[in-house]
């Protein structure tokens, strides 16, 4: 959410002229795709960028027409128009491959309208001996501020963030109240295109910050917002839709391997699961990709009013969700609905005790105290007999216990290990991940 005093640059233009290409090179992360297909940018793209030990907000911003010509351009346009009022500049970006057309000077006008503070970018000018003839073509617009530049080649960027902050007078450090800092930790949300991401976090923020549709497949970016919550700061991230390969659109691996990373820098993931649809084997197989990356993950059921609304069995429901998921059953389940706001927040308190309790320190003697307890219990002797003490390993992403035993003989089932891991988290209260690793060890601890 951008507030009044942030400092944030919108980048603007028609498609396919290079804007997120040019995103993409001031911040330094690839995080808005670039395509040679027109349309790949959906949503508002918010980066921090540090240039010069100072702070501001940049956007990369969806390609749009000047005259929709149909539904979804018009939501594309009413959001750019929507955060042009709240930018401090505006780059304003054209192809010198294309020429000047009309369609670029029908958005100067307008941006002249709204008073914008206009840095005209010419872009795709790769070589130096063309600089002077793409300032000529374009210089009929009546900018001001010019910059010949190839976002492909890397040209000009230095001049674009001197030009901004010449233009904002970045004077003193600021830095934007909702950005994440060290204290703050970031959520991945995943799952199948509409299946509630980007709603659940317009509901959440209570502004249509993303770009929502009923058609699968409109976020194709993954997208950084920044909240404030209970004192803490989170990056929630909205990663592009994970289907099967042969069910993606164009540039869908990129698209894929774009989630994918961005679940392995976040701290918790959240999988959103349509109720409608129930447990897939898509989810399921999402499930055990991100249980390989050893990150905390919160399974989240979507569109949860429309079950109340039907009136169905709910309590068998729950059940036989359980059942299918009984292959991860140590993870939390939440049923939410973005329409009547049921559970909206839970998602992020659940998120902040996992945060809390998943770099727990557990001393070796209470640990050990607590497995020569566990021997003796009815409940828990069964496989803790075996065991003859257990350590915490540490520099783990998940609370990572090694459990050494002195039975050769003994064979560890998959049954076994959830058990343990189901123990020592009620024990010692884990809400996060916890692994269990067996050793062999000969002789048994002095």
């Amino acid at each position: 959410m951008i507030k009044d005093k942030d400092f944030f640059v919108l980048i603007i233009g028609r498609p396919n002229v290079g804007k997120s290409t040019i995103f993409n090179k001031i911040t330094g992360y690839a995080s808005a795709l670039s395509s040679k297909q027109a349309g790949t940018t959906l949503d508002l793209n918010i980066k921090k960028i540090s240039y010069n030990g100072s702070d501001f907000l940049i956007s990369d911003s969806g390609g749009f027409n000047i005259s929709p010509a149909n539904e979804t351009e018009e939501k594309i346009k009413k959001k750019v128009f929507a955060y042009l009022k709240k930018s401090k500049a505006v780059l304003l970006v054209v192809d010198f491959k294309s020429g000047f057309i009309p369609e670029d000077r029908e958005i100067f006008l307008n941006l002249i309208k709204n008073e914008s503070n206009i840095i005209l970018v010419i872009n795709k000018v790769d070589s130096p001996k063309y600089v002077q003839n793409a300032i000529a073509e374009f210089s009929s617009l009546g900018a001001k501020k010019i910059i010949a530049a190839s976002a492909e080649k890397g040209t000009g960027m230095d001049e674009i963030l001197e030009k901004i902050s010449d233009e904002i007078n970045l004077k003193k450090p600021v830095k934007p109240k909702n950005i994440a800092d060290e204290n703050g930790f970031k959520i991945a949300i995943i799952g199948k295109p509409n299946s509630g991401k980007s709603t659940y976090i317009n509901a959440v923020l209570k502004e249509d910050l993303l770009f929502t549709d009923e058609k699968p497949g409109t976020t194709r970016d993954s997208i950084d917002t920044y909240i404030k919550y209970k004192g803490r700061h989170i990056t929630l991230v909205d990663t592009a839709g994970i289907r099967k390969k042969n069910k993606l659109d164009f540039n869908s691996a990129a698209f894929q391997e774009q989630s994918l990373r961005q679940i392995k820098r976040a701290d918790v993931i959240i999988l959103f699961t349509d109720i409608n649809e129930g447990t897939t084997h898509e989810n399921l197989s999402l499930l055990r990709r991100v249980t390989l990356e050893k990150k905390p993950v919160i399974i989240a059921f979507t569109k949860w009013d429309l079950k109340e609304k039907q009136n169905c069995c709910v309590t068998e429901l729950k059940k036989e969700i359980k059942f299918k998921l009984k292959e991860f059953a140590g993870l939390p389940f939440v049923y939410i609905s973005s329409k009547t706001n049921k559970n909206l927040n839970k998602l992020l308190d659940m998120s902040i005790e996992i945060i809390d309790t998943k770099n727990i320190q557990i001393k070796r003697k209470d640990f050990n105290k607590f497995i020569e307890e566990a021997k003796i219990d009815p409940k828990n002797g069964r496989v803790y007999k075996y065991i003859t003490y257990g350590v915490q390993k540490e520099g783990e992403k998940i609370p990572t216990f090694i459990l050494f035993t002195g039975n050769k003989g003994k064979i560890f089932t998959m049954t076994d290990i959830k058990f343990l891991r189901k123990s020592i988290k009620e024990k010692f209260g884990i809400k996060s991940n916890v692994e269990v690793l067996i050793e062999y060890k000969r002789y048994s601890r002095r």
